[in-house]
């Protein structure tokens, strides 16, 4: 997946989100499918609002942790695939 610059990711309304101390998950009611996320994945779906734009995540990313932007970039991209693989994302025009 190349990051688009045209298209914006944003979360699915019905995917529930379970926030503990040990971990992070996403309930899918459609498909019946629980998905943990590490802190990253969480972050990036936080940012999944339909407003913002995958290189603007990456930009946010890297002020915040002082991380790469190569390193980010991939993570994006991995977890945005992934996010789209399973279905707990719509792109927007």
């Amino acid at each position: 997946m190349n990051l688009s610059l045209s298209r914006r990711p944003a979360r699915k309304a019905d995917v529930w989100v379970h926030l503990a101390r040990d971990e992070n998950a996403l309930f899918d009611p459609r498909s019946g499918a629980v998905h943990l996320l590490n802190d990253t994945a969480l972050a990036i779906w936080d940012l999944c609002d339909g407003d913002t734009y995958p290189v603007e995540m990456i930009d946010a990313v890297c002020d915040l942790s002082g991380m790469h932007p190569d390193v980010v970039t991939e993570d994006i991209e991995r977890v945005l695939s992934e996010f789209d693989r399973v279905g707990l994302v719509e792109w927007i025009e």
